[in-house]
């Protein structure tokens, strides 16, 4: 027995007596009409099955990053070890290359069997450039493993609900290993590996409550976005690759390749963002599901963690996590590990923790029922609003630590607090949450002084610790339009006692500014902070006039543009420019934002495109546009940047809570339906439906329509 196999035995062994057994499905290779398994995929299947069953983490395979079946040594796991094996490779190949057979050293003769007797010369210079190692997981799989047993049921169940194959329930093991707490390098977090603009469709990501964290929360999301994938895409093999790729990506990839087929997407399309990653996301799927139905074959009897028995209430009032803690009578680490979603802020006692918030508590830590402990909490510690936030609009010349020292902070605490991962990538106008002193700012208790509800079109009198934003969350309504009612130029100058009217349907547009065609950023005040308690007095942090020396870094186009790219992974619509300079002119775009984007005037555009000066641009149709002033990058990034922000204003408002398949009747066009009937914006509308013509609809067509939640206020 190797030293492998005896460690994972006894893994095996000490677990067995404590919890529910893994049990095995079947051995033979998993294969369905959901998840073909197409011959072309075969070796990269048995790559990764050998990846996750005969090597750990201390060592790794040297291998072909094109042909998974040519893999050229095991080697342990130390950088240097690992580089030297990989140069002689490379060598090696070169020789090879070269033609000659005969007289091989040892490590030349194992290369060239890698590779078998009719291997070409070309392609052995090929793979000069492609020896890769892989890290092995035999042991994070067997972890995995341990830990899916806490989730497993949930996610099954979650899946059935929705008619989804039972198979995606083991999509965790490639993305984390089924580890609740997981962060990669490209931003993404939780068990479910969501990026942060992804993951605000489906659930709320801002900086008190992070529901990627949660992986019960976040299996409700990861669902939702599998099921978009598939209903954009068509199979299951897209759709799970798309999960990593992003819809767009794998939308393109179909488009470009001309076939809906995975092994043709795998082996022929070259896409700059469809890297080693993206080409084996499905077939380590596959693999994941062989080793599942083999594991106590491969690993033994396993012991899998139990799946934790919570109680659950939703707070009717805002409440400190230490007041809480007290009155369940645990410790903070406990509500902290039970409730994930939660961020360090309102564990710090910054923020807390919200009404509407759906708290859970394992059953075995406390005495009595979670909803009557809860109602126990003295009213005087039950609270009607936030603690509000502080923000400061980031100007140029600004960096992370001339703030800091501005607002007597650290660089760390403004990166944690605003979920920023590199310090040196800010950007003007950039809007940063500051932390703020919690005794400065009074609040109304709910007890005593639960302010009173207010019809549409009536007015409302400020209230000390108000802020014009926390107002237009408590009633449901847009602060833009707030401002524009009642004349106000600066939110930070609201004073106890002013009454503002607030918007009734025929005063402003509502939810209507996330609707509009072209999209409408209200401006954010440099600082907003509560009305303070005397009537007529404003609460505002001063700030410094030293002149920050340190610019704002300049960031590469042509990587702001691939990040872009990725923060638009959910969206199907192409924003690039084709090799004849013409675009696909989506929803909410005008001739003046191309002019824009282009650095020209709209007449330029309209004389490139023959067009007329009163003549509507149709979604869907290409257009030209000039490339004279500005590069292909520089066009696509700022258009890609149009859009994001876009998307982003939205869903810091609204999440996809379901979906609806509508028929059209007669007499109903797209932009009712969209408006009026499910208010959802239109470029939403087409993410949902990409080959919807929106000038040809039919009586009785069915159209996909995303049904949305306004998210609940922080």
């Amino acid at each position: 027995m190797t030293k492998r196999n005896s460690r994972l035995r006894y893994v095996a062994l000490f677990l067995l007596f404590s919890a529910p057994l893994f049990t095995v499905v079947s051995s033979s290779s998993f294969a369905s009409e959901a998840f073909p398994r197409p011959p072309a995929l075969e070796p990269a299947i048995r790559f990764w099955t050998r990846v996750y069953t005969e090597i750990d983490t201390n060592s790794g395979f040297l291998h072909d990053a094109e042909d998974l079946s040519v893999i050229y040594r095991r080697v342990d796991y130390k950088r240097d070890e690992v580089e030297n094996y990989r140069r002689r490779i490379q060598e090696d190949l070169k020789v090879l290359a070269t033609g000659k057979r005969d007289n091989l050293t040892l490590t030349q003769q194992e290369v060239l069997d890698a590779w078998g007797p009719n291997v070409t010369n070309a392609r052995l210079t090929q793979a000069a450039n492609n020896v890769r190692f892989q890290l092995g997981q035999s042991d994070r799989f067997v972890a995995g493993l341990i830990r899916s047993g806490a989730y497993r049921e949930h996610i099954e169940s979650v899946a059935r609900e929705r008619g989804l194959p039972i198979e995606l329930a083991a999509l965790p093991h490639v993305e984390s290993s089924f580890h609740p707490g997981a962060f990669s390098h490209a931003a993404a977090a939780g068990m479910w590996q969501f990026m942060r603009t992804t993951g605000q469709r489906f659930m709320r990501i801002d900086n008190i409550i992070d529901e990627r964290m949660d992986p019960y929360a976040a299996t409700y999301a990861a669902m939702s976005l599998l099921e978009y994938n598939y209903n954009l895409l068509g199979t299951w093999p897209l759709a799970v690759t798309a999960y990593n790729q992003g819809a767009g990506g794998i939308a393109r990839a179909v488009r470009d390749v001309g076939s809906n087929d995975i092994a043709d997407v795998i082996t022929k399309y070259r896409g700059g963002q469809f890297g080693f990653a993206g080409r084996n996301f499905y077939p380590q799927l596959l693999a994941v599901l062989d080793v599942e139905r083999q594991a106590q074959a491969l690993f033994g009897v396993l012991h899998l963690d139990p799946a934790p028995e919570y109680d659950e209430v939703e707070l009717e009032a805002y409440v400190e996590a230490d007041v809480l803690a007290r009155t369940l009578g645990v410790t903070i680490d406990q509500l902290r590990f039970d409730n994930p979603a939660l961020r360090p802020i309102v564990w710090e006692g910054g923020k807390r923790i919200p009404r509407g918030y759906r708290l859970k508590i394992q059953k075995h830590s406390i005495n009595g029922s979670l909803a009557s402990l809860v109602r126990s909490i003295p009213g005087a510690q039950l609270y009607a609003y936030q603690t509000p936030d502080v923000n400061y609009t980031i100007q140029r010349g600004d960096s992370l630590s001339t703030i800091a020292r501005r607002f007597n902070t650290t660089v760390p605490q403004l990166m944690q607090l605003n979920q920023i991962t590199d310090a040196h990538r800010i950007r003007a106008g950039q809007v940063l949450l500051l932390p703020h002193d919690t005794n400065m700012i009074t609040q109304t208790l709910v007890a005593a002084t639960e302010p009173p509800p207010v019809q549409a079109g009536g007015s409302y009198t400020v209230r000390p610790g108000d802020t014009l934003s926390a107002i237009a969350r408590r009633y449901r309504v847009d602060e833009s339009d707030i401002r524009r009612l009642n004349g106000i130029t600066d939110p930070r100058r609201l004073r106890a006692g002013q009454e503002l009217r607030l918007p009734a349907d025929g005063d402003a547009r509502l939810i209507a500014s996330a609707f509009t065609d072209a999209v409408e950023v209200p401006p954010v005040a440099e600082l907003e902070a509560p009305v303070a308690p005397a009537a007529d007095e404003v609460v505002e942090l001063a700030i410094a006039d030293a002149v920050a020396t340190e610019e704002v870094a300049v960031e590469n186009v042509a990587e702001s543009n691939q990040r872009a790219t990725l923060d638009l992974g959910a969206d199907p619509s192409d924003y690039s420019v084709a090799s004849d300079s013409t675009v696909e002119i989506q929803v909410s775009e005008t001739l003046g934002h191309f002019a824009e984007w282009a650095g020209v005037k709209i007449d330029d555009v309209r004389s490139l495109n023959n067009m007329r000066a009163n003549q509507s641009l149709i979604v869907g149709q290409r257009i030209k546009v000039p490339l004279s002033k500005v590069t292909r990058d520089e066009f696509e990034l700022r258009r890609r940047q149009f859009h994001l922000a876009q998307q982003e204003n939205f869903f810091r408002q609204y999440r996809i809570a379901n979906v609806n398949r509508h028929q059209l009747a007669a007499n109903e066009t797209i932009d009712k339906l969209a408006r009026q009937r499910y208010s959802v914006p239109l470029w939403l509308l087409r993410q949902y439906n990409p080959d919807l013509d929106l000038a040809r609809v039919r009586v009785g067509q069915t159209i996909v329509v995303p049904v949305i939640a306004r998210v609940d206020g922080a």
